[in-house]
């Protein structure tokens, strides 16, 4: 009897566990976006995390809530952020009502971006997101030495379409989010 007793009082007492929830949303137009965010989620499947993957027009209030962190992802359209990006950035800010809430405020957040041309404006379009996700409160990562994960998908002509080193790239950036996301949570909640 007295063994029972102390066995639920130590179970009662136990932290409660529960596994670091990775969000990668992405908008794509010829596939390069969504391999880069399969990628990036199995890093953060690798570290250990749970990712759900899903285009931004499908993410919804619940799945940003859940998440500890957010990977967003974008090929350039026009030297920019794709208009589906932007769109689901005003949506989160606004219809989800997460400006008001601050509700996304220190949620880890990275970002990733695909573009035809080394040049076609991939930073930028990284720095887009990157400051909208800033302006929600998100803990901005990054890969060491870049603003996110890149892929240039044309050129060369005979190397159209993302290549290993680039898959590798969004793979650590999922690593690392789902790694430090796991670190801002408090320690008796993480698994």
């Amino acid at each position: 009897m007295l063994c029972g007793l102390l066995l639920l009082t130590l179970a009662v007492q136990a932290p409660v566990e529960r596994q670091v929830q990775v969000l990668v949303a992405y908008h794509s137009d010829s596939g390069h976006t969504e391999k880069m965010a399969r990628a990036a989620a199995a890093g953060a499947a690798a570290a250990g995390s749970r990712a759900l993957v899903k285009r931004v027009a499908e993410v919804t209030r619940e799945d940003l809530l859940q998440a500890d962190a957010i990977l967003l992802g974008s090929p350039v359209h026009m030297g920019d952020v794709a208009v589906e990006v932007r769109r689901a950035l005003v949506d989160w800010s606004l219809k989800y009502g997460f400006w008001e809430s601050r509700q996304l405020q220190d949620k880890v957040a990275a970002v990733f971006a695909t573009g035809g041309s080394p040049s076609s404006g991939k930073e930028f379009t990284m720095l887009s997101m990157a400051q909208s996700l800033l302006q929600l409160g998100m803990v901005l990562v990054a890969p060491y030495g870049s603003l996110g994960a890149s892929a240039t998908t044309a050129v060369p002509e005979s190397d159209k379409g993302v290549d290993d080193r680039e898959l590798e790239e969004a793979r650590r950036l999922g690593e690392r989010a789902a790694r430090v996301a796991r670190r801002m949570l408090p320690t008796a909640s993480v698994k």
